[in-house]
């Protein structure tokens, strides 16, 4: 543990930073993407994070990232490094939503009061004003709009 942190506490910041390292200034949009969930709906910036995270994660998960998300699973999770790296950054993604969800985090937009009605304006917004075409993997309009539909 991390001085003093709790195991929840180690996971949330050790994933709230393993993406942020050496890319641009937008290493890990969940950030971004979530500001607008949580301005146009009342929802807490965690809940938002912790149904957005995994859908990102899943969405850009390549050849081109599949590494660092190894690094992750191994690290974070204690996930067995000698299997498939795709298969490692797949279980890291499981255990990451299973933390959430764990400790009683809503895991879908729809069980914290969010349909589909304004995912495409939200979707735009995300895309004028935060600049995630400089993220690790770009993002734009269509990108952002499958990942909140992803998270219903």
């Amino acid at each position: 543990m991390l001085c003093g942190q709790s195991h929840a506490q180690e996971v949330y910041s050790i994933a709230n930073s393993i993406l942020s390292l050496g890319n641009s200034a937008s290493g890990w949009p969940c950030h971004a993407i979530e500001h607008a969930l949580s301005a146009f709906y009342d929802i807490t910036h965690g809940e938002g994070l912790a149904i957005i995270t995994p859908r990102w994660f899943k969405y850009i998960l390549s050849e081109k990232t599949v590494d660092r998300f190894v690094k992750y699973g191994v690290n974070v999770f204690g996930i067995d490094p000698k299997l498939e790296k795709f298969e490692i950054a797949n279980k890291a993604l499981d255990a990451t939503y299973k933390f959430f969800e764990s400790i009683g985090i809503p895991m879908h937009l729809k069980d914290v009061g969010i349909d589909e009605s304004r995912l495409g304006e939200m979707a735009h917004h995300i895309a004028v004003n935060e600049g995630l075409e400089n993220a690790w993997v770009a993002l734009h309009e269509d990108d952002l709009l499958k990942i909140l539909k992803d998270s219903l």
